[in-house]
């Protein structure tokens, strides 16, 4: 997965849907936007994408997602007959610079994020390998300890709401973390890939196939986390399979991994 800086001017361009995008995002997890890559040979889907506001202060990262489709040829934002390269980005966070922080310059021009020049000419650059881990924690950082209104890691009664009267599998707050490059790393480099609950290894089982393969379960509880609260990946994330995953989740309040082994033990008894 390579990792992408996209660029919104707004003395360019107005984004006059940046609040429904963000009640989107609210909603459903994700708000969708096509946006204009210059590194158009190199993205692909599935790819990092973070976007940078310039142009006026404040100027920082305000949205990150994931790209979610090819390269293509769309019409030029400004309305000129031209054709520009675009890629639609799936955004799981999105940031309105009137009503709160953004993860700004000064922050992003220390350490080795220095080395990434954070206001570049073109939208859609490839940033640096060697600093997206950097990136990733700083971001991520960020998110879980700034006052921002739609949080996507910072869970609410909503949330939890939302997914069980739907009866189903508590997917909503575990693909926010699932989907973190940051939060799944820290875990899995921790913990291992095996599920923390029947040990299964996907790439033992399937060989290249499987190779990385495991969800990762958030441990805590909506109606135990202040408002203060901060993610610890290593302490509040498990590697489990998709099996025990959907296990754990099969009643309201999760059960435990030291439950989820001890069924599984009387289970083979």
């Amino acid at each position: 997965m390579k990792t992408f800086l996209f660029a919104w001017n707004p003395k360019k361009w107005n984004w006059t849907t940046l609040e429904q995008s963000i009640d989107q995002i609210e909603q459903t997890g994700r708000a969708t936007e096509k946006w204009s890559v210059i590194s158009h040979k190199k993205i692909q889907p599935g790819d990092r994408a973070f976007l940078m506001r310039l142009g006026e202060e404040p100027k920082g990262i305000m949205a990150a997602g994931f790209v979610s489709t090819p390269p293509f040829l769309s019409k030029h934002w400004s309305g000129e007959d031209k054709l520009v390269n675009r890629v639609m980005i799936d955004f799981e966070a999105i940031l309105n610079p009137a009503k709160e922080p953004l993860l700004n310059i000064d922050i992003l021009n220390q350490g080795n994020l220095a080395k990434v020049n954070w206001t570049p000419q073109s939208s859609g650059i490839e940033i640096n390998p060697e600093v997206t881990d950097e990136l990733e924690a700083v971001w991520f950082d960020f998110l879980t300890t700034q006052e921002i209104r739609h949080n996507p890691f910072k869970e609410t009664e909503k949330d939890e709401q939302k997914v069980y009267t739907e009866g189903t599998p508590n997917q909503v707050l575990v693909t926010k973390y699932e989907r973190n490059p940051f939060a799944r790393k820290t875990c899995i480099q921790h913990f291992g890939l095996s599920c923390s609950v029947c040990e299964f290894d996907f790439e033992k089982k399937y060989g290249e196939l499987g190779n990385g393969f495991i969800h990762v379960h958030h441990l805590k509880q909506v109606a135990n986390i202040g408002k203060e609260y901060k993610i610890d990946p290593i302490k509040d994330l498990r590697p489990v399979c998709p099996n025990c995953h959907a296990m754990i989740h099969k009643r309201k309040e999760p059960y435990t991994i030291e439950e989820m082994k001890e069924k599984m033990n009387k289970a083979s008894r």
